[in-house]
């Protein structure tokens, strides 16, 4: 009886023993084909699977007649890769005129060896069916224009990034998203399959710029043109399209290469460059004067040669005894300018300045754009009022300016001006001075060309502008011998299409006058803008 007790216990025993065994490998295996599935796949993806990036296509820069100012070319590389042969080394330096020797210790990583394969060499490689050399895609920002508009294009940097200019403010847009694709390999860690797209790239958009390639042309050799006559140390050129407020120009120098690896970034001056104007903006006062009825433009003023006015002097180049409001735009009087702000008054020359748009920003939003500063400060003195009027006291840059100026070519209205053709971002125009005060303005602008200070800016084409020559800062005062040379225009003063700016930084001393100087740098660029714009409209 004890005997068959025994037994049975000892059967119990191992019965339970193989279930619990039994149990805990199913258990086990359980575990591993559901919680540590995940990460036991990824562990074997690691060994087995290899994942690359795929780079989209940067979106094309156009002008607004569908000419490319930067583009993505496409370009192939040669790599070799870990354990590539010395042989075929040797075999393809030959062929290919590598310029990498086979290192002593042969490749132990993926190495560049030749860029910009051609065809005909991408055909050999393949022939030699190496599995040790790769060939890879990549794509290359080209700027057709080079340093025509680079100050206002920029540049994209090797990893696609924008780094200046419209490449750096919409590059959201133009870099698109990349996408991805997976290989197999085997123990070795050679890729066995062709490639598995998971995820399609999004190229980048393409973008229309208002800029027109041929004027933009224009305005950049005749101003670099203008510097080197003039052994000037820079400038730039604005060109506004005042119907469709469109920016048709935007040129800057020093420039620099785009397209070069070793590039010298330069600023771009139109919007990074404020500056004292001088007396360029002396119609701007001169307007509000005329649109608030404290003077009509035909109203002479007695002028004496010069005033004192806070015991500092202020003087004209000759005595005119009296001049007509017109008159003193046109001889640029700095005399008549300064009693005409001071009837104004310094809140009123406050206010219209920045109605006009200085010292804010600009619809463009170029990146690190200077706004300009008015002399605001408390107690301003009248001799400080009196600069103002003469365009002193103030700072801007060239775009401003010129959109400034559009104000009396759009009779009276401020405009936003776009860079982006077909812009969904709109600005209802602002009225700023009369109608009437404008076209006044613009008689009085006229004039400055046919006898006044702005001969020189004279083309076939009816036009008014004003020529501007301001000393530059130095240290706690004014230089003497360093200006800077500016012209402003509305050209065909009749249709009122173009307004154009231009200034030339510290011109030669042997003629250093807006009028002198940038004067004749207006006259080219205007002349054989219109000549294109008309020969365009009859196409």
């Amino acid at each position: 009886m004890k005997k068959n007790n025994f037994f049975n216990w000892r059967f119990f025993v191992i019965i339970i023993t193989i279930f619990f065994i039994s149990f805990a490998i199913v258990w086990k295996l359980f575990d591993i084909q559901v919680t540590d599935k995940e990460f036991l796949e990824n562990e074997g993806e690691k060994k087995y699977v290899t994942y690359k990036n795929i780079k989209p296509i940067r979106g094309t820069i156009y002008d607004k007649n569908g000419f490319p100012l930067a583009i993505s070319t496409v370009s192939y590389d040669l790599y070799a890769l870990k354990d590539y042969s010395k042989t075929k080394h040797k075999l393809l330096r030959d062929k290919l005129g590598l310029e990498i020797d086979f290192p002593s210790s042969g490749f132990d990583k993926k190495t560049l060896i030749k860029k910009n394969l051609d065809i005909n060499q991408i055909n050999s490689i393949k022939s030699l069916k190496h599995n040790k050399l790769e060939i890879e895609r990549r794509y290359v920002r080209h700027y057709p224009l080079g340093e025509q508009i680079a100050p206002l294009i920029g540049f994209s940097g090797k990893d696609g990034i924008g780094q200046e200019g419209v490449e750096f403010i919409y590059d959201n847009s133009l870099s698109g998203k990349e996408g991805n694709e997976k290989y197999y390999k085997n123990a070795k860690q050679e890729i066995i399959s062709k490639p598995i797209v998971l995820n399609i790239p999004e190229d980048g958009q393409d973008i229309y710029l208002t800029i027109d390639a041929t004027i933009q042309f224009y305005a950049y050799k005749y101003l670099v043109e203008s510097i080197k006559n003039n052994n000037a140390k820079g400038g730039s050129v604005v060109i506004l399209n005042n119907k469709t407020s469109e920016v048709l120009a935007v040129a800057s120098y020093p420039s620099y290469n785009p397209n070069s690896a070793n590039r010298k970034i330069q600023r771009n001056r139109v919007f990074l460059d404020s500056y004292e104007p001088g007396s360029v903006l002396k119609p701007i006062t001169i307007s509000e004067a005329i649109h608030q009825g404290i003077y009509e433009i035909d109203t002479y003023l007695e002028l004496p040669q010069k005033i004192l006015i806070n015991g500092k002097q202020i003087s004209d180049i000759k005595k005119y005894e009296e001049l007509s409001i017109a008159e003193i735009i046109s001889n640029s009087s700095q005399v008549g300018a300064s009693k005409i702000a001071l009837d104004l008054g310094f809140d009123n020359i406050a206010k219209t300045y920045k109605k006009f748009g200085f010292s804010k920003p600009q619809s463009i939003g170029f990146p690190s754009e200077s706004f300009g500063y008015i002399n605001m400060r408390e107690n301003i003195s009248d001799h400080e009022i009196a600069s103002l009027g003469f365009g002193y006291g103030i700072t801007a840059n060239p775009f401003q300016i010129a959109v400034a100026y559009s104000v009396f070519a759009n009779e009276g209205m401020l405009h936003n001006f776009n860079l982006i053709k077909n812009d969904d971002l709109q600005f209802e125009p602002i009225r700023v001075i009369s109608s009437d005060a404008a076209q006044a303005i613009l008689n009085a602008l006229n004039q400055v060309i046919e006898d006044g200070t702005g001969k020189l800016a004279k083309t076939k084409y009816k036009s008014g502008g004003k020529t501007g020559t301001a000393h530059k800062i130095r240290g706690n005062g004014y230089a003497k011998d360093l200006y800077i040379s500016s012209f402003v225009g509305i050209t065909p003063i009749d249709e009122k299409l173009l307004t154009i700016f231009v200034n030339i930084d510290e011109p030669d001393l042997n003629a250093y006058s807006g009028g002198d100087v940038a004067a004749p740098l207006f006259s080219k660029i205007a002349q054989n803008s219109l000549e294109y714009l008309e020969v365009s409209n009859e196409e």
